[in-house]
């Protein structure tokens, strides 16, 4: 009765609870995972970008019925991974990669196929009739940083974050290679996006990993900021059911935006670094990449 009563004091003054990863199931998967998808056979896949500084030794993994394998091998430095039905696809550094039922890798999209410099590829989002995907560029994210301390972004109302150029973007690009813009560079409300989702059919989800701005660009093309101070923003995925996920890689936590992002609760804290989780809506289960844990972290929801 006291807990019942003290959760309800918590609740009405609003303050919120933590909600710890030791709580969950936690499977260790590699150095450094980045992002995780449900794939071929309905097995998980997941980029496991090794060594920081050794071009060609990261891998994707699968796990099955917890049996962690490699499943591809050759790429650099992957990070964000979708399913297509027919490919996985991630962001491989400057390039984007796509990889078949039988592990095989190939180059959906070069280094020298997009039209302005490609800076730090991130997170993959898969398009309403799959015939595409959506892949974040974050810009200057060398310039984000306080050197003088861990992991730590500039403050907003610093110089560096004033001065910080908005030369992010969002490309879209087709099975067969061809790239467009799906967000242009040069949007102060988004100058380095990391995640990306799909909004219904025509509309999409971005997470800004300086500003912690959560946008929603409308099926018209209008980007419109729905919940802001979620600095270090990786995911952004939607439930389906009108929430949206939300992980900041910096602040080691997960939280669920409700009501077009007015409402926000904390789901996961207490993370080393909460990368591109993926919701499986099937299952009822939240898969997060703990990056510097080197780990998987499932949560049930609801």
């Amino acid at each position: 009765m006291k807990n019942q009563i003290l959760a309800s004091l918590i609740l009405s003054i609003g303050i919120t609870v933590p909600v710890a990863a030791a709580k969950n199931k936690v499977v260790k998967i590699g150095e450094r995972p980045e992002s995780v998808t449900k794939g071929f056979g309905g097995k998980y896949y997941v980029t496991v970008m090794n060594s920081a500084d050794k071009e060609g030794d990261a891998v994707i993994k699968m796990l099955d019925e917890g049996k962690v394998s490699v499943f591809a091998k050759g790429l650099n430095e992957p990070k964000g991974i979708a399913f297509t039905g027919d490919y996985l696809v991630t962001a491989d550094q400057t390039r984007v990669m796509k990889i078949d039922s039988k592990g095989n890798v190939s180059i959906l999209a070069e280094k020298k196929s997009f039209k302005r410099e490609v800076s730090f590829l991130n997170d993959v989002a898969v398009s309403h009739d799959r015939k595409s995907v959506f892949v974040t560029d974050m810009g200057a994210i060398s310039k984000m940083f306080d050197p003088d301390k861990e992991r730590s972004l500039w403050p907003l109302e610093s110089k560096q974050a004033k001065e910080l150029p908005a030369i992010g973007c969002v490309y879209q690009i087709t099975l067969d290679g061809k790239i467009t813009d799906a967000v242009s560079s040069g949007q102060k409300v988004v100058p380095g996006p990391n995640g990306v989702g799909r909004s219904g059919k025509a509309g999409l989800l971005l997470g800004d990993f300086f500003t912690g701005n959560i946008v929603r660009k409308t099926a018209k093309g209008k980007l419109r900021v729905i919940a802001k101070g979620l600095r270090g923003a990786d995911a952004v995925e939607p439930d389906g059911k009108g929430g949206i996920y939300v992980s900041s890689w910096t602040q080691g936590k997960v939280w669920k935006l409700t009501e077009n992002g007015k409402k926000k609760e904390l789901i996961l804290d207490g993370l080393k670094s909460a990368a591109d989780l993926f919701v499986d809506r099937k299952a009822k289960k939240l898969i997060v990449p703990d990056m510097l844990a080197g780990t998987l972290v499932f949560v049930d929801i609801k």
